[in-house]
């Protein structure tokens, strides 16, 4: 995986971003993840797009935060796009529980996704076709895409699905917690397997183990990427998104552009010792261009900040390929920490 700087750049031009927002009911398990507010896990998808789109948030009085004050990494992306304007930035609602305000919003008339754990599944090949037919749609205004996503919960979601497709998946995948609650995970994980039967399809065991962003984005990339250049913004969840991709486009003879996919993530990920985001790459049937923005807090002053720098948050929102994004369009590390410490204030 490939370090960049402001001296790199993974795409020259300017940049569309696309948020997939999106509710999995996974999240809601106890203890499993902190990508939010205890008891609001829910409204981190909501205030994500708000906060990008606006750098404000209007469903709650704060921004998503961790139990121990680490705030969202909305606020790297908000920040890029206040430095190095997007293109264009829209959300697609995924599933939420509750629409974003004040936000460029394309409905896809999509529920929040069951919690893998519960006996009901969902129709993962009409969230998947749905992401196929927008690929082919889509009118990029910029020169490539940026696709992002916030969901949380869904690295377990993400680990269950590629583990019901047969992929190796044991310590490869991040948390948002610093240590992993391997043991929660792992319950969670096992109990969606167990549903699982030999008589079922791809598509029914998609259904019981991952969810809607992971089954949209993986229509999306299989179509869009005939036609432009994706970054894939974020780490083992996105690569999940490419082994899903992978697998039903093998399956089902589906033809895409592999060349025109890129995946960037944080410095945070790649560093991260509880997960292996190369060991996921590998098991891909073709040579992925993987990047990670050598960014960190080192001169931010800011307590909550520097708590990535520990490893209490790794990535989300977008936060790796926007900050690429940011380099490539001449901004410094001070820059970008000044603008998101702005935020804190």
């Amino acid at each position: 995986m490939q370090a960049i700087n402001k001296d790199d750049f993974i795409l020259k031009g300017n940049a569309d971003f696309l948020l997939a927002a999106c509710v999995t009911h996974t999240c809601e398990i106890p203890e499993l993840t902190q990508a939010g507010i205890p008891g609001l896990i829910p409204l981190t998808p909501t205030l994500d797009a708000e906060f990008i789109s606006t750098g404000k948030v209007f469903s709650l009085g704060e921004i998503a935060e961790t139990p121990k004050g680490v705030p969202t990494p909305a606020l790297i992306t908000r920040a890029v796009h206040e430095l190095s304007v997007f293109k264009q930035l829209q959300i697609l609602n995924l599933g939420l529980t509750l629409k974003p305000q004040e936000c460029k919003l394309i409905d896809f008339d999509i529920r929040p996704s069951p919690s893998i754990t519960d006996t009901q599944s969902f129709d993962a090949k009409s969230v998947f076709d749905k992401g196929f037919e927008f690929g082919k749609t889509y009118k990029l205004l910029g020169d490539y895409l940026i696709f992002g996503e916030s969901t949380p919960g869904g690295t377990t979601t993400a680990q269950a699905a590629i583990s019901a497709l047969g992929y190796t998946t044991e310590d490869l995948f991040a948390s948002s917690f610093k240590a992993s609650p391997f043991s929660i995970k792992q319950e969670s994980i096992q109990q969606s397997l167990s549903k699982l039967n030999n008589n079922m399809s791809l598509f029914e065991k998609l259904g019981h183990t991952s969810d809607n962003m992971l089954m949209f984005t993986a229509g999306f990339i299989l179509s869009a990427s005939r036609r432009f250049n994706i970054v894939l913004a974020g780490g083992t969840q996105m690569v999940a998104v490419l082994l899903i991709a992978n697998k039903i486009a093998g399956r089902k003879g589906i033809h895409h552009d592999h060349r025109h996919i890129n995946l960037c993530t944080t410095s945070w990920i790649h560093k991260d010792k509880n997960s292996n985001i190369q060991g996921l790459i590998e098991q891909l049937d073709f040579r992925l261009k993987a990047y990670y923005a050598d960014f960190s807090f080192k001169d931010s002053k800011h307590p909550a900040l520097k708590l990535y720098d520990e490893g209490e948050a790794k990535e989300g929102v977008g936060a790796g390929a926007s900050l690429a994004y940011a380099f490539a369009q001449g901004c410094t590390q001070k820059e970008l920490t000044q603008k998101i410490e702005g935020f804190l204030l």
